[in-house]
C-alpha cells in the first residue's frame, strides 16, 4: 500500500502528457516489478526464491520485510527528486504536448534502413547460433544458456540492437502513412525478432521491444492518454509468453512439450505467479540489504571490473565479470567473493543487483541514495535530448535509459554498447541534407 502511493506521484505531476510521460512510465514499470510480487509474498513467504530464502530466518523476516519497504519507498522519492532537480537546473519543464512530427527523413530512407537492419541483425543472430553450437543444440541446453554465451556479450548486444532498430523504424515510418503493407510488415518484422530472442531463452529483450513500441507510438506518432482492450491483450500475451518461455527452459521441457503441445497452456495457467515473482527484483534486494549489514560494504569496487570490459574473456581468462549480477549469485550461493575475482572462480550464473541492489552494496542506505537519485537525472537529461532533437537517435536513447538504464556494470557497458551501435548505424543510414548541408545526426 506504501509503495502504491509513493508510485502515485508522478500522476500528479506529469498532467496532459499521457500515460506514457517518462515518470508515470517509470511508475508503471516499478509498481508492476514491486507490488503484486510484495502482496504475493507478504501471504505466501515460502513463494521467495529458494538461494534467497536459505539465508532468512523465520524470525527475521518481518523485519527485514519492513526494512526493504523503506529502503524501495526511499529509493523511488529519490529517483523523482532526481528527475525534477535536473529539469530545473538544466533543461526547464519541456511539455510533450503538441510534439510535432518528425519528417525530415524521408519515408524511403527509413524503410531502407529498417530493412538493412533486419537484414544485420539476422546475420548477426546466425553467427551467435554457430558459435554456441547450431540451433539444435541451443534449443536442447537452454537452461545453460549463461555459461553458453559466455564471451558473445557484444555480438548479442550488435544483434540485439539491429533487430530493434528494425521493428523501431517500421513502426517509425508509420508517421509518414499507415498502409496495409506496413502493417504487415511490422508484425513480420516484430516476430522475426521475437523468435529471434526467445531461441536464446531471454525474456527481457522482447519485453523491452514490446514496450518500446508503445512508447515510439506515443511520441512520434500519437500520444495515447487511455488504456484500450488491445493493451489488455498485450499484457496477457506478455504474461504467457514470459512463462511459457520459463518452462521451455527447464531440462527437457522443449521436447516433452514439442510431443504434447496441448499441456503447455495448463502448465502456464498453474504457473502464472511465476510472471510475478520472476519479473520482481525484491528477493535480490532484500537479500543484498541482509548481506551487507552483516559484511563489509564494497564501496564502489565493483566499478573497477569495468576496466576490464573492453577485453574479450578469450584474451583474458582471469577477467571478472562485466555481470556484476555474477558476484550477487555467488554470495546466495555462499560463496566468499568480492570485486575483483575472476569470472571461472565465480557461480557460473547472475542475479542481478540495478541500481538499488549495487547502491547498498556500495554504501548502504547512502549508496541507494546517491544511485536512485544520479538515475532520476539521467532518465530526464535523456528526455529532454529526445524532446529537443526529435530524431529516431535521441527517441532510442531516452528508450534505452528509461527502460534499461541501471548504475551496474552490465548495464552501463550494455548501454554504452547499445549507444555507439545506435549512433554509428544512424550515422550511416539515417543521415540527410537539408539546404545542401548535413544535419545534426543527434
Amino acid at each position: 500500500m506504501v509503495m502504491t502511493g509513493f508510485l502515485l506521484i508522478p500522476w500528479a505531476i506529469e498532467r496532459g502528457q499521457g500515460i506514457f510521460a517518462p515518470l508515470r512510465t517509470y511508475s508503471i514499470l516499478s509498481f508492476v516489478t514491486t507490488v503484486p510480487y510484495l502482496l504475493l509474498l507478504s501471504f505466501d513467504p515460502s513463494v521467495m526464491y529458494p538461494p534467497v530464502a536459505q539465508h532468512i530466518r523465520y524470525n527475521e523476516f518481518n523485519d527485514l520485510f519492513l526494512k526493504y519497504t523503506f529502503v524501495q519507498g526511499v529509493a523511488y522519492l529519490c529517483v523523482f527528486a532526481g528527475y525534477l532537480t535536473a529539469g530545473r537546473l538544466s533543461f526547464g519543464w519541456v511539455s510533450s504536448a503538441g510534439m510535432p512530427r518528425v519528417s525530415a527523413l524521408s519515408e524511403g530512407t527509413v524503410l531502407r534502413a529498417a530493412v538493412i537492419a533486419l537484414l544485420l541483425g539476422m546475420a548477426l543472430w546466425i553467427v551467435q547460433v554457430q558459435l554456441v553450437g547450431g540451433l539444435e543444440f541451443l534449443l536442447l541446453n537452454l537452461g545453460d544458456r549463461t555459461s553458453l554465451t559466455a564471451g558473445l556479450g557484444y555480438l548479442s548486444t550488435a544483434a540485439n540492437a539491429m533487430l530493434a532498430f528494425s521493428v523501431l523504424l517500421m513502426a517509425y515510418s508509420f508517421q509518414y502513412g499507415n498502409g496495409i503493407g506496413k502493417k504487415i510488415c511490422l508484425a513480420l518484422f516484430f516476430v522475426i525478432a521475437a523468435i529471434s530472442y526467445t531461441v536464446f531463452g531471454g525474456r527481457k529483450h522482447l519485453l523491452h521491444l514490446l514496450l518500446m513500441l508503445l512508447l515510439t507510438w506515443h511520441y512520434s506518432i500519437r500520444k495515447i492518454y487511455s488504456v484500450k482492450p488491445s493493451h489488455i491483450a498485450l499484457g496477457f500475451f506478455v504474461a504467457f509468453y514470459f512463462v511459457s518461455v520459463l518452462l521451455l527452459r527447464q531440462g527437457d521441457a522443449l521436447e516433452y512439450y514439442m510431443n504434447r503441445p496441448g499441456e503447455l497452456l495448463a502448465d502456464v495457467l498453474d504457473n502464472v505467479n511465476i510472471f510475478v515473482i520472476q519479473l520482481s527484483y525484491v528477493d535480490t534486494y532484500m537479500f543484498i540489504i541482509k548481506h551487507f549489514d552483516q559484511n563489509d560494504y564494497w564501496w564502489g569496487r565493483s566499478y573497477i571490473d569495468l576496466l576490464y570490459a573492453p577485453i574479450p574473456s578469450t584474451l583474458f581468462p582471469d577477467k571478472p565479470p562485466v555481470d556484476d549480477g555474477v558476484y550477487i549469485r555467488s554470495l546466495m550461493e555462499g560463496w566468499n567473493v568480492i570485486p575483483p575475482t575472476p569470472f571461472w572462480k565465480m557461480y557460473p550464473s547472475s542475479t542481478p543487483p540495478e541500481t538499488i541492489g549495487i547502491g547498498y552494496a556500495s554504501a548502504g542506505l547512502l549508496g541507494v541514495v546517491i544511485g536512485m537519485f544520479i538515475l532520476g537525472m539521467i532518465i530526464r537529461s535523456s528526455y529532454s535530448f529526445m524532446m529537443s532533437r526529435r530524431t529516431f537517435f535521441s527517441l532510442y536513447v531516452f528508450l534505452m535509459v528509461l527502460l534499461n538504464f541501471q548504475l551496474t556494470n552490465l548495464r552501463l557497458a550494455q548501454f554504452l554498447t547499445s549507444f555507439l551501435i545506435a549512433w554509428m548505424f544512424c550515422g550511416v543510414m539515417l543521415r540527410y541534407r537539408r539546404s545542401g548541408r548535413f544535419a545534426r545526426l543527434v
